[in-house]
């Protein structure tokens, strides 16, 4: 990249698989050549496609837009495709992804977090020890998954839920009993339950409570 390169910036990829979209987020405070926290982004089902800009329409991508200043990370927010996939069966062209972005910003291998909403928040639950990074800690927005699949994936990697108790499209015992399964098994494992809210989780997660400053005091060793 070039030294001026900041912001937001959409890139399409010709994989085997065909062609994939990514939007990657180098923070207005970075010096040009330090390695960045950075987080692995992963969209809900609405903005699944290949348009290239839908997934950073609402979520962190739209918290970051608004309030730059609280998310000092690049930020790697790629695109599926088709609405009903899942990310887990992404995997494989997620890892090019991850491979392309490493060699060409900095990234600080120690400081790697993976966080998304809905169908992101469960490739979240399930992609933490699936893919080439290691992540030294997760934040799945109204996410869901098998409990004992969420114990044996935190052990060791420190996770912060959130959902909202009148969630109707995902209940919020997918993240319940997701973290009660975690916390039973020895994993740093917490969550943020919010009695009012909806589906939409998202924007309370990312635009007011400290998950930012959360992740960053985590680090791999």
């Amino acid at each position: 990249m070039t030294p001026g390169e900041r912001g937001f910036l959409a890139y399409a990829f010709d994989l085997e698989v065909g062609k994939r979209h990514a939007c990657v987020y180098v923070p207005p405070s970075w010096d040009g050549k330090s390695p960045m926290a950075t987080i692995l982004y992963l969209h809900g089902r609405g903005e699944s496609g290949t348009d290239g800009l839908r997934q950073i329409l609402i979520g962190l991508p739209s918290a970051i837009i608004d309030a730059s200043h609280r998310w000092p990370f690049m930020v790697i927010a790629p695109q599926k495709p088709d609405m009903d996939a899942e990310w887990f069966d992404q995997r494989g062209w997620l890892d090019m992804m991850l491979e392309w972005a490493e060699k060409r910003w900095p990234s600080d291998p120690h400081r790697r977090y993976l966080t998304g909403l809905s169908q992101g928040g469960r490739g979240t639950f399930r992609l933490v020890k699936s893919l080439r990074w290691h992540f030294a800690a997760a934040a799945p927005i109204c996410g869901w998954v098998d409990p004992a699949e969420a114990a044996q994936n935190f052990r060791s990697i420190p996770i912060w839920a959130f959902h909202g108790m009148k969630d109707t499209v995902v209940p919020p015992e997918g993240s319940i009993h997701a973290i009660e399964a975690i916390k039973a098994a020895g994993g740093d494992a917490k969550i943020t339950l919010y009695p009012e809210l909806t589906h939409n989780s998202w924007d309370e997660a990312y635009r007011k409570s400290e998950l930012a400053e959360w992740l960053l005091t985590h680090s791999l060793d």
